[in-house]
């Protein structure tokens, strides 16, 4: 196992394979919206999710992103193609693109649970019952009260985390000021 500063971290070849994919994918988004805020200003209508695009920061985030686009590319090609140039060669291009960020993820992840010991991966599972487990809780909770909302806002889970806002504790009242004896 590769180390960094003496810590143990994934091998460098998959890092960096996934490394250097996410931000061509973040290009193609981009080029998808130009190319859609183009066909809008030429008086097709499309969806704003082509025309306004973000960067997200991971590569799960990406690849959302991407397979979103995708569909709605697919759907409105034939109105973008009367437009601007042909809309299938973008599509191809995003397809090969996410196929290809997707197995560098996969291999990222599969080599992270390789080199996890497996009382951690033992410890993973378990937490992530018990979190599935208070999401059906406060589901219930809010189900049960969803005619009273400040009630079921009090099902949430705020409790895992580390530095949850505390309620605030209201100062006690201040002691009756002595009477004067006459």
């Amino acid at each position: 196992m590769e180390t960094l500063r003496g810590f143990p971290c994934l091998p460098t070849m998959v890092r960096s394979r996934q490394s250097r994919l996410a931000p061509h994918a973040t290009v193609w988004i981009r080029r998808v919206g130009k190319r859609c805020q183009s066909v809008v200003q030429l008086g097709t209508a499309l969806p704003p999710e082509l025309t306004r695009t973000s960067s997200p920061s991971t590569v799960p985030g990406v690849l959302e992103q991407m397979s979103k686009t995708l569909a709605l590319l697919g759907q409105h090609s034939a109105a973008m193609d009367a437009l601007g140039p042909a809309t299938k060669p973008l599509i191809d291009e995003g397809r090969t693109l996410m196929q290809t960020l997707q197995q560098a993820d996969s291999a990222q992840e599969q080599a992270r649970a390789f080199d996890l010991p497996a009382s951690v991966a033992t410890f993973y599972l378990k937490k992530g019952e018990l979190y599935t487990a208070l999401e059906v809780i406060n589901n219930a909770g809010h189900e049960l009260h969803a005619h009273d909302l400040p009630t079921a806002s009090k099902f949430n889970m705020t409790i895992l985390h580390r530095r949850a806002p505390q309620p605030a504790v209201p100062a006690p009242a201040p002691a009756p000021a002595p009477t004067p004896a006459p």
